[in-house]
């Protein structure tokens, strides 16, 4: 199995629709009590995450799973300015997915992804759906997620791309 980054992102259109709190992460990173990375820990301390900050913690998390022998696949910037790649499903079942992620990476990938939801792959399809159905969206992320439970419409009743 080879996941891609992206599939990481239907836990947050789910979180965000069903109005559920806490965390989110991508399918195979739970949060946890886990200490981190001084880089990552040092990068947080302001509470915003820059390029710099997310492509250093990303580089961290790829070495990781390197020095552990494992290679992600086809590791590039996407155009929502998300790191996209695969992850050998080997390195997901031994564990050292998650030692990594976690360690090195984890919290600047969601802090990253959270700043930058309104311009991500979801945000887009959920503005897309929402037109499809007449409806004119918002530019903030969260408030077109507010104009689909406004008008009872569910992400999975929207056509593929919107």
């Amino acid at each position: 199995m080879i996941r891609a980054l992206s599939i990481a992102m239907a836990p947050i259109v789910a979180a965000l629709l069903c109005s559920c709190s806490g965390t989110v992460v991508g399918p195979s990173h739970s949060p946890s009590a886990a200490a981190i990375s001084q880089q990552q820990r040092s990068a947080l301390r302001d509470g915003i995450v820059t390029w710099d900050e997310y492509k250093t913690g990303f580089d961290a998390y790829q070495a990781c799973l390197a020095k552990a022998g494992y290679r992600l696949a086809t590791p590039h910037v996407d155009e929502y300015q998300l790191m996209d790649f695969g992850i050998p499903d080997a390195a997901v079942r031994s564990g050292v997915d998650k030692k990594c992620y976690q360690f090195h990476w984890a919290q600047l990938d969601g802090a990253w992804q959270m700043a930058h939801q309104d311009s991500s792959e979801s945000a887009k399809i959920i503005a897309a759906c929402l037109e499809a159905r007449g409806v004119t969206p918002a530019e903030k992320y969260s408030d077109n997620v507010n104009l689909m439970q406004k008008h009872n419409i569910d992400v999975s009743q929207c056509p593929p791309g919107g």
